[in-house]
């Protein structure tokens, strides 16, 4: 097959949305298809995913992504791999006969404690094992927690499986991890691209009941005779577990090599750029950022995320909106906002409506309105909201570059958030930089695709991957005149978004 031919499949699981995405190796997306996500809540603070929905969804899905594509003369023949990426954190567990007996906590289940103190293990240890900041999320804790709380199906569980894996699983019958979604279960040791003894004697669990731990982008299986028969697609194709879903997106947006940085903008926003070992607790700040495995062999993905940025500012739109919110006010609220001066009057809004992320990692800090005076508008305090999240940007920028050496003049700026353009302005007025936005549907899918074609010899190496010849690039340009005039307010923006010294002594 012409590697030009080729097509790449790319699933990708996420918190709200089920996507399947079919690419060209190029980048060029022929069909997307997508299902939401079911949410179960069993109880306060507990959020778990149906996977009775994901299996008839995966199996629709794909059904559908094959009849798009036969409706565009292209055969599923033509499909040289399919990649399987998620989220983290997220796990079920399989018993003897590999059927699922255990719920599946979302990453934002708030109902685990973290163990590692009870482990005595110290911060330091934890990272430079994981990679991961300090937090309660992680499949480790969780595991831990459900064995304390006495599940009457625990000590049936045969093998635990994170959602990619398990897919995968489902997919082509075998049941493998990938190092870089291995690493949000705290599980892994990300210096040698395996299960942590140290962690899993503390969890109570043995490598054999985790999936086969294989190196980055590798072949897990091939798809199962009755997966063929149920999708129509070709019994036999190679399967892939691509990983963790934001350094397949990182792929899918060209980040391969160090030096690149890619602001990713959704409901929650992520900072990230690659580096070619694992930083230390003491090179990231002491533990300020996440270091683990990218989906590319030798890389390793740097990460700092803000949990809740457009998550903000839908929320702002919404409050500022009165009780009845329509798209005509929103409207009403951003052309308002555009008007505004930089500054927005004086009023500043701490962005941290579920914690601040990182560099501080305060779960408990919650957002803040302030200096409102009588002459405050709603679009101001909408514009403040955003040049709230540019500061946060621009100090997590800073600790990028002081971490890495790597001063970065562009920045590839994805996601939802990157269609608004009176943001992206803001943003490259706060920090200077030049940015540039692919025009790429479902990145972290096409990225899963990718995946799959380095695994099967679509591409000779992640550079030819990470090329994107037929994606084209859109340049946000600074306005000479913001940047001049957010000199002036710059430093206060950054400053109320600092955590005070009663706030730190807290932590």
């Amino acid at each position: 097959m012409n590697v030009s031919d080729a097509l790449l499949v790319g699933i990708d699981i996420g918190t709200t949305n089920l996507k399947v995405v079919a690419a060209r190796p190029g980048g060029r997306v022929e069909a997307v298809v997508r299902r939401s996500m079911v949410i179960d809540r069993p109880a306060a603070n507990a959020a778990e995913f149906n996977l009775d929905a994901l299996d008839r969804d995966i199996v629709s899905a794909l059904s559908e992504l094959v009849k798009l594509l036969a409706d565009r003369g292209i055969a599923p023949g033509s499909i040289a791999g399919i990649g399987v990426a998620s989220i983290g954190e997220s796990f079920v567990g399989l018993d003897s006969e590999d059927r699922r007996i255990t719920p599946c906590p979302t990453w934002y289940d708030r109902r685990t404690a973290n163990r590692r103190r009870d482990w005595g293990l110290s911060e330091r240890e934890w990272f430079d094992i994981t990679g991961m900041v300090e937090d309660d999320i992680y499949t480790a804790h969780r595991i831990a927690w459900w064995r304390d709380a006495g599940a009457e199906w625990f000590t049936q569980v045969r093998t635990w499986l994170m959602v990619a894996d398990y897919v995968t699983f489902r997919l082509c019958g075998n049941k493998v991890a990938s190092p870089s979604l291995a690493a949000r279960s705290g599980m892994a040791d990300r210096r040698n691209g395996a299960w942590s003894d140290k962690i899993l004697a503390h969890v109570g669990l043995k490598a054999d009941r985790l999936g086969t731990l294989l190196p980055s982008a590798s072949v897990a299986g091939r798809l199962l005779n009755e997966f063929a028969a149920a999708t129509g697609l070709v019994a036999g194709t190679p399967v892939v577990n691509a990983g963790h879903d934001h350094p397949c997106a990182g792929l899918g947006c060209g980040l391969v090599d160090p030096g690149r940085m890619i602001d990713s903008t959704g409901t929650s926003e992520a900072l990230k750029t690659v580096v070619d070992r694992p930083l230390s607790y003491e090179e990231v700040g002491d533990g300020r950022y996440d270091c683990y495995p990218h989906v590319v062999s030798g890389r390793f993905l740097l990460s700092g995320h803000i949990p809740s940025s457009g998550g903000l500012i839908d929320w702002l739109v919404k409050i500022l909106s009165g009780p009845n919110p329509s798209p005509e006010t929103a409207d009403l609220l951003w052309r308002e906002a555009a008007l505004v001066a930089p500054g927005a009057g004086g009023v500043k809004v701490g962005p941290f409506l579920e914690g601040t992320g990182a560099p501080w990692n305060d779960r408990g800090r919650r957002a803040d309105i302030s200096f409102l005076g009588a002459q405050s508008t709603p679009g101001a305090i909408l514009r403040a909201g955003v040049e709230g999240l540019a500061g946060w940007l621009r100090i997590n920028l800073e600790q990028f570059e002081a971490i890495t050496g790597t001063g970065a003049d562009v920045l590839t700026l994805t996601g939802g958030g990157a269609r608004n353009m009176l943001a992206n302005g803001i943003k490259a007025a706060v920090l200077e930089r030049r940015f540039i936005v692919p025009d790429i549907e479902e990145a972290a899918g096409v990225g899963a695709g990718l995946v799959a074609g380095l695994a099967t010899g679509v591409f000779a190496d992640a550079t030819q991957a990470a090329k994107l010849a037929d994606v084209t690039w859109r340049d946000v340009e600074i306005d000479p005149q913001l940047v001049d005039a957010y000199h002036e307010v710059r430093a206060s923006i950054t400053a109320h978004l600092v955590p005070s010294q009663e706030e730190a002594s807290r932590d």
